[in-house]
């Protein structure tokens, strides 16, 4: 019994990590994408 609840408590844990992992790279992606455009902008000026 006490086994299954610290598996329980490890497969939160995991899935927590994974959400804050897949939420980081999002925020990456989001904070990335305005500096993209404006170097693509930048470019076609020149």
């Amino acid at each position: 019994m006490k086994n299954k609840k610290r598996n329980r408590y490890g497969q939160i844990r995991d899935t927590l990590i994974l959400i804050e992992l897949i939420g980081e790279a999002l925020w990456n992606t989001i904070m990335f994408i305005p500096r993209l455009i404006i170097r693509l902008f930048s470019n076609n000026d020149e």
